[in-house]
């Protein structure tokens, strides 16, 4: 174990050497901070994880006569082992974990609305020939492994991002 010292110098060396910015909700949301949440998947598993690790968000229509209630299957992105399916919608999910303010909503090339965690986009590009997407298709956006091609432009998805990290500076 570390003297208590040696981890205060550690710890401003690392404030120094990431800079003297101010510390934003969103970026707590990445560090832990928050209690461990609870949701239970269509198959009936309850699941105990952290909010934060949630990087995308959206709906699709459940399958004709499955005997459920929603009429839409909610896929949790983040958590180990692919797509979590819900019951939960998209907006209650959010809204109960109190994760709505991170995310931002773009648009699939099929229409389904997917809202992406703003910090866990590294990068957006516009759409390079190669990509052999739909003509919809303005942007690809890096959240993940691979990119996600969405019919928003660079601009309007960065002018979504810059709109939710000012909202949370002011938190």
């Amino acid at each position: 174990m570390h003297h208590p010292a040696k981890l205060a110098l550690m710890t401003l060396a690392c404030i120094l050497i990431g800079g003297l910015s101010e510390a934003t909700a969103d970026d707590l949301l990445d560090l832990g901070t928050r209690d461990l949440a609870r949701m239970k998947t269509v198959s009936g598993i309850t699941l105990a994880f952290d909010p934060g690790k949630i990087t995308m968000v959206y709906a699709l229509p459940r399958p004709v006569g499955s005997g459920r209630g929603n009429a839409s299957i909610t896929n949790v992105i983040g958590l180990a082992g692919g797509p979590q399916e819900i019951d939960e919608t998209v907006d209650g999910l959010l809204e109960r974990l109190d994760l709505k303010p991170y995310f931002i909503t773009l648009t699939l090339p099929d229409g389904v609305p997917v809202r992406l965690k703003a910090s866990a986009i590294s990068f957006i590009r516009a759409i390079e020939p190669w990509d052999h997407t739909r003509a919809q298709v303005k942007s690809a956006v890096s959240a993940g492994a691979r990119p996600i091609f969405v019919k928003e432009n660079m601009t309007a998805i960065e002018d979504a991002i810059d709109a939710v990290r000012r909202q949370n500076r002011s938190r």
